[in-house]
């Protein structure tokens, strides 16, 4: 006769394994066992037994109750990372080897760009990855430094980044995106608007622009100004450039950003767009991706339809 107590005598005594570790993922996802139970798709009952055996893996709780809910602990906390990475990892053995037909894929897609690439390129994006992949979701998130974007796709918390910056480390791949030139936006009946703009003009106008992506670097444009020899004086930079539009239609301020950006902010309020009187260059967008995902067929996919979406956008009439 079995000891009812053979089931949990195994979980003890067990190696970490691939279910232990999405349940390990889950859990620290949730920060609760019912939900992460309901993520899984199995018994709350199964999943006690993981959190039982991961414990005694880990020599820690985890998961500890404080007053009504469940909280996750330091440990807990610091395995986040290597969790994510090592079942990133793993999904490679077979995943490359796989035909992917979008419509059977079940991934959470994450892509890491900036806020100053149009709103007509994101709606493109999620269109096509609606349509053909519909059990899939799609995180955009925001890019910080390009020293934490490399971090962040090492470690597998993005799966692709869009990024200006032209250098990257080796075990980093990227393809063409975009090019597209630098232009300044301002209201339509602002006095520069009028004729051509001198770089005496540039250089005496009060300049709206967005934060640095490195503290203390300044941003890429601020950087080719350097170069130049050019300075401006900047009035205001604000993280949400969502409100640059409104901003300039009330104000003196000057806007210097890439063309198709400026499309989207002259449609929708009253600005005019005029050539940058100085020989800045291009914005180049690149997609990003790490080597370990290079030939994952999901990831490869994905990046088809991003630049898909990026022809498409370069490819539209001027308004």
């Amino acid at each position: 006769m079995k000891n009812p107590l053979d089931a949990d005598n195994q979980d003890y005594e067990r190696r970490l394994d691939e279910p232990l570790l999405r349940s390990l993922h889950a859990l620290i996802t949730e920060a609760s066992v019912s939900q992460a139970a309901a993520k899984l798709g199995i018994a709350q009952s199964a999943l006690s037994r993981h959190l039982k055996a991961l414990r005694r893996l880990t020599g820690d709780e985890l998961l500890v109750r404080v007053g009504n809910r469940m909280v996750l602990t330091e440990r807990a906390h610091s395995l986040a990372v290597p969790a994510r990475r090592i079942l990133a990892d793993m999904s490679l053995l077979t995943s490359g080897a796989m035909p992917v037909e979008p419509h059977a894929l079940r991934l959470s897609l994450r892509v890491a760009a900036y806020d100053f690439l149009p709103k007509r390129f994101f709606a493109d994006l999620v269109e096509r990855v609606a349509r053909q992949a519909p059990e899939c979701d799609l995180v955009i998130r925001g890019l910080g430094s390009r020293f934490e974007h490399y971090r962040q796709l090492a470690d597998g918390e993005v799966d692709m980044v869009i990024t200006i910056w032209p250098e990257l480390p080796a075990h980093l791949r990227a393809a063409s995106l975009l090019t597209e030139p630098m232009v300044c936006v301002m209201r339509k009946d602002h006095p520069l608007a009028r004729g051509p703009m001198t770089l005496d003009d540039y250089r005496r106008a009060r300049h709206l622009t967005s934060l640095e992506h490195v503290p203390g670097q300044g941003t890429i444009l601020d950087a080719q100004l350097a170069e130049l020899g050019v300075s401006v004086h900047t009035a205001v930079r604000t993280q949400f450039l969502s409100l640059a539009p409104a901003i300039l239609a009330r104000s003196d301020l000057v806007f210097s950003t890439g063309r198709l950006l400026a499309e989207d902010f002259a449609a929708e309020h009253p600005l005019a767009i005029v050539p940058l009187p100085l020989p800045v260059k291009p914005h180049r967008y690149r997609l990003v991706w790490h080597e370990r995902t290079h030939k994952n067929r999901a990831m490869s996919w994905l990046r088809g339809e991003l630049t898909a979406a990026a022809r498409a956008l370069a490819h539209r009439p001027r308004p």
